[in-house]
């Protein structure tokens, strides 16, 4: 399966007679799905079938979708014709009532056409758009999956380089660790056999307090668990679906691990790795939030 991007955008549009309906659907990142829906009111009747197929083709994030219906050039002519008639029949009443003509506004004019136009209209205006909608809105959702689609493509992409180069960082760290440790303890040493230069010493508790203190500067078990959350967040990605929860865990785990590896080993070429390493797990916290 393919990796979605929650950000998305796509439009279609359909010439119902002589109107055209057009359909923007927009998105960004969001924990939910949350669908605020923009319709005109003949299509509001509908909103219940709208919202059932976007909810069975878009899994998270918040999404607007904004319909329209726009007059064609024919309608537009018709609707010129409408308020000039309405004019003269408002004009007409209004003499005939005893008013002067130019007392008629153009609010009286607007809202006299619109009677005339609800009136001429069928009653089954509104039924007659349902499949045209629904044609449109497969159209409109066909375009914003394709982008959401690319935009996931994009999004892997860049997360996949920024894993190797964690991965490749992460692989320097126990060589440093090790010649970091061997420093640590050969000073420690020192300093004990200075420290105690002519007192009689347990050789073995000496040993063993080094051994301790070895075992607290030791990074490798840090660094083979990164190994495997690296791994898992790759296998993830291969799977593809709904990857953005998962990755997210798979995220808090690689900065634990990368975080203890910081405070362990404090060798300054081991904390410019930590840190280089840190920026990335950061900037792929941010892409991550953006996948479905």
């Amino acid at each position: 399966m393919a990796v979605r991007s929650m950000t998305g955008y796509g439009t279609a549009s359909r010439d119902v007679g002589q109107r055209r309906l057009t359909i923007d659907l927009r998105s960004v990142n969001g924990r939910f799905l949350e669908t605020q829906l923009r319709l005109p009111r003949v299509l509001q009747t509908f909103e219940s079938v709208v919202r059932e197929s976007l909810n069975g083709r878009v899994g998270r994030g918040s999404l607007t979708l904004t319909a329209t219906i726009e007059e064609t050039g024919g309608a537009t002519e018709s609707a010129g014709s409408r308020l000039a008639i309405a004019a003269q029949e408002l004009r007409r009443e209004a003499r005939d009532a005893g008013f002067p003509p130019e007392s008629v506004t153009l609010s009286d004019v607007l809202r006299w056409a619109g009677m005339r136009r609800t009136d001429a209209e069928p009653e089954s205006r509104a039924d007659d758009l349902k499949e045209p909608l629904l044609a449109c809105l497969d159209l409109a959702l066909a375009d914003f999956d394709a982008f959401r689609l690319r935009e996931g493509e994009s999004l892997c992409s860049d997360l996949r380089t920024r894993l190797d180069r964690i991965e490749e960082r992460a692989a320097s760290i126990p060589g440093i660790a090790r010649s970091h440790l061997e420093k640590v303890r050969t000073n420690l040493e020192a300093r004990i056999a200075e420290y105690l230069a002519g007192h009689e010493v347990d050789g073995a508790r000496v040993a063993q307090e080094i051994g301790h203190m070895s075992e607290k500067l030791d990074v490798q078990e840090e660094m083979t668990r990164l190994a495997t959350h690296i791994a898992a967040f790759r296998k993830t990605l291969d799977e593809g679906g709904a990857v953005g929860k998962r990755i997210g865990f798979l995220l808090q785990e690689m900065l634990r691990e990368t975080n203890t590896t910081g405070s362990k080993c404090q060798e300054a070429s081991i904390t410019a790795i930590v840190i280089s390493m840190k920026e990335d797990l950061e900037a792929i916290r941010l892409q991550s939030l953006n996948l479905e």
